[in-house]
């Protein structure tokens, strides 16, 4: 069964713009990455500062070597200087699916 990831970031006040070049500069890399079935990042559209990066993967050993990634890992090093506050979630998908 897949893995379903909601993983949540905000910004500190003024560092938005900082934090989504650092985001787009990982997902090319993560879009070829084994077990990537999707890999998106979204902008809470009433609070600029709120990063949601919605994600699937085949399996949690093939979003734990994305973790591990170093390109992941290099993000994850410099980001908290940026960051607020972050919450990542990995799901267990229980009903419902792509519409028909």
């Amino acid at each position: 069964m897949t893995v379903p990831v909601v993983a949540i970031f905000v910004a500190k006040p003024g560092a938005e713009q900082t934090v989504e070049a650092m985001f787009r500069a990982v997902i090319d890399t993560t879009l070829t990455e084994e077990g990537c079935i999707s890999y998106q990042l979204n902008r809470d559209s009433e609070n600029p500062r709120r990063f949601v990066w919605t994600e699937e993967w085949q399996s949690r050993e093939l979003l734990q070597k994305h973790i591990e990634a170093p390109h992941i890992a290099t993000l994850f090093a410099e980001l908290p200087q940026y960051i607020e506050s972050s919450d990542i979630i990995a799901l267990e998908k229980m009903a419902g699916g792509a519409a028909k």
